[in-house]
């Protein structure tokens, strides 16, 4: 990595030249510009010796300025010298305590170093004075982790990750400690009680999530059997069916739910998809109704709605939902295709045209985004660490 991609080298301000003696200003200040151009050509070439060297001799010329010791703490921080780096970081903050550059990069030096504990007051210092720098959350987040001060390192990874939202480092790293949280607790949940019925709620989940629909089933069924007046179990059963495309079994299910919970609105918004599949009109429109008297901004309710006056041939209603739901979600393809469909019935050539483009677009999109790997298996070959965190820039 050359020396000049680093964002924190700091301009040198001119030196003082009050201590040697006989030496003029004049000529202290020829060799300072000398040394300095020589710094400026390493740093261009990647010539990390040569940067080293001239920082040093820098330093002979004036030992208290602290914008070279951290520039030199950086060189030997690229160069792989920690325990070099971490002196210079320490003596420029010793003369200037609130360098960014040397707080993150000695919190970083010490990570390197696993010397977790010395990392976080320069990371948390780092962050205080630029609040601007993914490295520092994510280093600061693995010193709690590897402190096992899980709980820390994940509100330091949360707030990252509302600050980068794009940054894929920090959503790697959050969803592993999410991940491992999750098997830390399925593990508690395993030694209080195997076969209590959210355990075996828990397991349903998981093998919902893997795709393994028969021993889902089968979990819920048991679940149900130790709890069958649970709020959700009728819920997690009837949509396991309903993915599977059985449809009067998830009926049933999604009924006996809205007994126990008749809030739960996506209960009742996917018994309307269910008649509407169907062909069952007049049960659907009740319950798409419902489901969206008790979630307005529930697009899955506005679009099936859309749908169920389409095939009805009510297209100026099925325009107004379908152009409600890519109101609350204009990045889901599907909606697009629905409404060219419906421009297309009114005669609406034009509009045709630019939903189709958007649909074909927004499509291809979401077929190179890759599928999702399955989290709940636990990666053992990390031992079931954190791993990721970048230490350089």
């Amino acid at each position: 990595m050359k020396l000049r991609s680093l964002l924190f080298l700091v301009l040198i301000p001119i030196l003082s030249f009050g201590a040697f003696g006989a030496q003029s200003a004049g000529d202290i200040q020829a060799q300072e510009q000398e040394h300095y151009q020589a710094v400026q050509a390493a740093q261009k070439a990647g010539d990390l010796k040569t940067a080293v060297k001239e920082y040093q001799a820098l330093l002979t010329l004036d030992p208290e300025l602290p914008e070279i010791y951290n520039n030199l703490g950086i060189v030997y921080y690229v160069e792989g010298d920690n325990a070099q780096a971490i002196k210079m970081f320490q003596q420029a903050l010793r003369r200037k305590p609130s360098l960014v550059g040397s707080n993150l990069f000695l919190g970083m030096a010490y990570v390197r170093t696993n010397q977790y504990a010395n990392s976080i007051e320069p990371l948390r210092k780092a962050i205080s004075l630029n609040p601007h720098d993914a490295r520092a959350y994510l280093n600061l987040a693995l010193s709690y982790i590897e402190l096992g001060r899980e709980e820390e390192g994940l509100t330091v990874l949360q707030k990252a990750a509302k600050l980068f939202p794009r940054n894929i480092e920090v959503q790697y790293n959050l969803g592993r400690l999410y991940t491992r949280l999750m098997s830390d607790t399925f593990k508690t949940m395993a030694d209080i009680d195997p076969d209590s019925y959210r355990f075996h709620q828990m397991m349903g989940a998981v093998f919902e999530a893997r795709d393994d629909m028969p021993h889902a089933i089968a979990e819920y069924k048991q679940a149900l059997a130790k709890k069958p007046d649970a709020p959700g179990l009728h819920y997690s059963l009837g949509n396991v069916y309903w993915k599977e495309a059985k449809l009067q079994d998830a009926a049933e299910q999604f009924e006996a739910e809205l007994k126990i919970a008749p809030e739960n609105y996506l209960a009742t918004w996917k018994l309307g998809d269910i008649y509407l599949q169907l062909n069952q009109y007049d049960k659907s429109l009740g319950y798409l109704h419902k489901a969206i008297e008790q979630k307005p901004d529930l697009g899955q309710a506005y679009r099936d709605l859309g749908k169920l006056y389409l095939k009805t041939n009510d297209n100026e209603r099925a325009l107004a939902d379908f152009t409600k739901v890519a109101q609350l979600a204009p990045d889901e393809p599907s909606i697009h295709y629905l409404l060219a469909q419906v421009y297309r019935r009114l005669g609406k050539t034009s509009e045709v045209s630019e939903q189709m483009a958007l649909f074909q677009k927004l499509k291809q999109g979401q077929v190179k985004r890759q599928t999702l790997p399955d989290l709940t298996e636990q990666d053992e070959s990390s031992g079931g660490g954190i791993t990721g965190f970048p230490n350089s820039p």
